[in-house]
């Protein structure tokens, strides 16, 4: 082939493709102006079929393809929707975030104009597509759907608020999509979402007060302990929420702006923050000092709150039996419907009459040993009569009926020990 052969050959290529690009181009201005006139499944059809021979678009026209197409699908989707369509509308479930990556697309080579433009329909989307991935969130926890109906929900739902989050990384946004995560079993991403949540509610306060915020720093400190067996870190996480929510407290309290349900969705948030924080500190003998600190400050908050007496009574069985006895004491005081402090007294009763009877063995000079003999036996008694009492408020608990059992016998009640005996066998089904 000579030169003149060549030339020949690329003038007659350009010829070709100039008339090929403009037709392209074309259909990209023809979307605009369906667009404009309100046509906008017209608008949408062009819009694709430019983008279909993406190559030939030229210069703006790439950007302005897929803002168009972007925008035209989400009025479809509309129209649909206000005209009940149900199979336009079964053909478009993914619109939403199909034009969010469209519009991203079209960021890739926009101008100054054009780049405002798609941020401003970027920020209409984020509620929809927020929504939407909350409604696949709900379907995912859901336990009566089918287990592939909640599995394809649960990745729809990470798409969804991934988009989202990307959009505009609010606090909620965060959260939900930390809550994928953590659902996916990815604890480090979820745990590191949750901590963008909570960045993002302090950084953006809400004009209204979320209480909820208390269960992000609830699940991120879940995975602190559970997950990453970082019991301080998980304490300072639970800390850090509970000063979030008196702080928020006591702005709105100050403002008159706490509603009732605002009250309420606070007490429960602390509530369990509270609950989560002394459960580490009952759990971990390393923390045993700060522990009795923590939870007497705690009382003083929550004076008449029959669990935490419970639970502190609890720790203090490994401190001091008597301090012990008498949380348990105050426990019952505050409620005396409830078996368990009844059942743990009469527990520690037991264990304080074991230890006495054991010094007795333990004693040459008769005299001192009968003395332990008797106080041991007083705390049988004691314990035999709040085991009694715990019998009655639930005779189904086969723990309680094994330890009236061996202190029938101890006190040497021979009838009582065959009734209880006989119960037992009821329970165990022999």
């Amino acid at each position: 082939m000579n030169i003149r052969t060549v030339i020949t050959t690329i003038i007659l290529s350009v010829i070709i493709l100039i008339p090929t690009a403009r037709g392209q181009n074309n259909k990209v201005s023809n979307a605009i102006q369906a667009y404009a006139a309100g046509e906008y499944q017209k608008a949408y059809e062009l819009s694709g079929d430019a983008l279909a021979n993406l190559d030939e678009l030229s210069g703006d026209y790439v950007a302005a393809a897929y803002y168009y197409l972007a925008k035209s699908r989400i009025q479809v989707l509309r129209l649909a929707m206000q005209s009940g369509n149900q199979e336009k509308l079964s053909g478009m479930q993914n619109a939403l975030v199909e034009s969010y990556f469209d519009y991203k697309e079209a960021l890739k080579t926009a101008d100054n104009k054009l780049q405002t433009d798609i941020i401003a329909d970027l920020s209409g989307l984020y509620n929809p597509i927020l929504q939407t991935g909350l409604s696949a969130l709900n379907t995912a926890n859901d336990p009566g759907q089918a287990n592939n109906v909640r599995e394809a929900a649960l990745k729809a739902a990470r798409g969804y608020l991934a988009a989202a989050k990307d959009i505009s990384p609010t606090y909620l946004a965060c959260d939900l999509l930390g809550q994928v995560h953590l659902a996916l079993g990815d604890s480090l991403g979820a745990q590191q979402l949750f901590a963008e949540s909570i960045a993002a509610y302090k950084n953006k306060t809400p004009v209204e007060a979320d209480f909820l915020m208390a269960y992000v720093f609830f699940r991120k400190a879940m995975i602190e302990r559970y997950g990453q067996q970082n019991n301080r870190l998980a304490l300072a996480t639970l800390m850090d929420g509970q000063n979030l929510l008196n702080n928020e407290f006591g702005k709105h309290t100050a403002n008159g702006t706490l509603s009732a349900q605002d009250r309420q969705a606070y007490d429960n948030g602390m509530t369990d923050l509270i609950g989560f924080e002394l459960d580490i500190y009952l759990n971990d003998p390393a923390l045993k000092d700060d522990a009795i600190v923590r939870f007497q400050e705690v009382l003083v908050l929550f004076p008449e709150d029959y669990d935490i007496h419970v639970a502190y009574a609890n720790l203090l069985e490994d401190i001091d039996l008597l301090l012990a006895i008498d949380a348990y004491e105050t426990a019952i005081s505050i409620d005396d419907s409830k078996e368990l402090a009844f059942f743990n007294l009469g527990a520690v009763y037991n264990n304080l009459g074991s230890e006495y009877y054991l010094q007795g063995l333990n004693e040459d000079d008769d005299a001192v040993a009968d003395s332990l003999y008797n106080e041991a036996n007083g705390y049988f008694r004691s314990a035999y009569t709040y085991m009694e009492q715990a019998y009655h408020m639930n005779p189904f608990a086969i723990q309680t009926v094994r330890a009236l059992v061996q202190l029938a016998n101890s006190l040497g009640l021979d009838e009582q020990s065959e009734f209880y005996k006989t119960k037992e066998m009821d329970l165990r089904g022999f």
